[in-house]
Parts: structure tokens; sequence; C-alpha cells
């Protein structure tokens, strides 16, 4: 009687897990294809109402073996936690930001040359962001989008390495799209695709998938092994390239020039009559 009800609630226990399993997939499916939407030139678009990040959540999906096609991009409405660099908050407003996440997974890429993803999805995002404003954008090291010395986005890349290569890629993206308001804290150094153009009317999904197109774009170059091309046009498009501007460095403020960013991804001055290598987490803009 006993076995009889273990094997019972054995098979129930099955029958339900298989039951979630099939809706989270059948769930997954209309999502990927987005046929609720109603958008035909979107592909491989998750769209969420609300997340914590939209990286966490693609996170959780690759942790789950959730199968993806690479470029799969996941937007939210609401991030109710999201991160920008150096661990700061991304402020975003719902329904006027976009916040994505898109996976790629690198197939040559060695730790050793990772900044090449900031490279390609920082062009990616600045090409999107010139095609909607006539205003001169440019990259601020390491993957800031800037237009007219005030950031307009972004990025946060989380990777995973196994076997000495990265066996996937999340690239976050924040881009302020419609705000027109922003925190007075933030305000002379912020600005968004409205404020830089009083006429855009495109839809946030439209910029998510000319985003995506173009990473598929830079990726492909950087699967043909193009680092040399990649690289000068990044630094062609570097923020306060070849000009004198103040940085904090070691908690003081100095006066220097950036020369350029190497493909190990660290910063280049030139200070106090010499050149000297930078990383992230010893320097820092003073905008």
């Amino acid at each position: 009687m006993s076995a009889s009800f273990a094997d019972n609630s054995k098979f129930f226990f099955l029958l339900i897990k298989n039951y979630y399993s099939f809706i989270h997939s059948f769930k997954y499916i209309l999502l990927q294809n987005n046929t609720f939407f109603g958008h035909s030139s979107a592909q491989n678009v998750i769209v969420l109402a609300e997340t914590t990040s939209t990286n966490d959540y693609a996170n959780q999906l690759l942790s789950n073996f959730t199968p993806l096609e690479e470029y799969t991009a996941i937007m939210a409405t609401k991030q109710t936690a999201g991160r920008g660099q150096r661990g700061t908050t991304w402020i975003d407003q719902p329904g006027e930001s976009l916040t994505a996440s898109f996976i790629v997974f690198p197939q040559k890429l060695t730790p050793q040359k990772q900044f090449y993803l900031s490279i390609i999805s920082s062009l990616a995002v600045y090409d999107t962001v010139s095609q909607h404003t006539s205003a001169k954008a440019s990259i601020k090291w390491p993957n800031d989008i800037m237009v007219r010395d005030k950031k307009i986005g972004g990025i946060l890349i989380e990777s995973k390495i196994s076997h000495a290569r990265i066996k996937h890629a999340i690239i976050g993206i924040g881009l302020n799209v419609f705000q027109t308001q922003f925190p007075t804290e933030i305000s002379f150094k912020t600005t968004s695709l409205q404020k830089e153009n009083l006429s855009l009317q495109t839809p946030l999904l439209s910029l998510v998938t000319e985003i995506q197109s173009k990473i598929k774009f830079y990726n492909e170059m950087l699967l043909k092994e193009r680092y040399e091309e990649l690289l000068a046009r990044y630094n062609q498009l570097l923020f306060r390239r070849n000009v004198d501007a103040l940085f904090t460095l070691e908690g003081k403020t100095v006066k220097a020039r950036i020369l350029k960013v190497g493909e190990d991804g660290l910063l280049e001055l030139q200070y106090n009559q010499e050149k000297v290598k930078y990383r992230l987490k010893d320097i820092a803009y003073q905008l």
C-alpha cells in the first residue's frame, strides 16, 4: 500500500513538473517569435513588463539551460534593480528609456581579448544613436555613449569563461530615449534622444532591433578576427581624445590627455610628460 502510494506520488510529481516545463517552454516560444505584440521586424526579442534587470533575467535563462539563439534580446518596460559601471544604479523611466540585454556566444574570443566585447557593443549603440540625431556622439571609455559631452547611454557586460574561452556574454544596454527631465544632480550631464531630436517617434522595440542588428554586424567582424579595424574605429570615436581634460587620479584632480585605448582595455594618457596606462578603477573622468 505504501509502495503504491509512493509510486503514485512520484508519478503525479513528474506529471506536474513536466506540465510546468511545457508551459514555460511554450511561453518562451511565443515570446521568442513575438506573436503577442505584432512587430514583424523583431526577431528573437523577449519583452518583459518588469524585471530586476534584463541581465539578471538573461543569466537566469542561461543558467536554466533555456535554448537561446545568439543575439537574443531581452527588453523590459521597467527595471527595479538596473546596474551600471562601478556598481552604480541605472536610473530609467518606464516606457521612456531602453533597457535591454543581448546574448552573444563568442566562438574564438579568449579572456585576454574580452575588451572587444566592449568595443563591438559601444560601436553598435554609437551607430544607433548617430542615426537618430545629428548632434555629435562619442564613446567614453570604456563603454558609455555621449552626445554633446552628455551621457545618453551605458553598457554593462557580464561574461562566463570556460576552458580559456568566453562561453557567453550578456551585453546590457541602457539608453535614454524619451526622457526630457532628469534628477537635478545629473541633469547637467545627461541627455536623451528626445532632447537631441524633438521629432523622434521611433518605438523602443525598433531601437532594440537596430542595436541587435549592429551587434551582429560587429560580432561577425570579430569572428573574422578584424581586431585592428575594430580597435581603430573605437579609438577614432573616443570621447575627449587628444585634448587636455580633467581626471580624478588617486583622489586628486589632474590634467591629462587621452592618447588611445589598447586591446587590453587600458586607457593610455599623456600625463606629466609621460605615457601612462590606467584601469577603470584607477581613474575617473571629471565631466
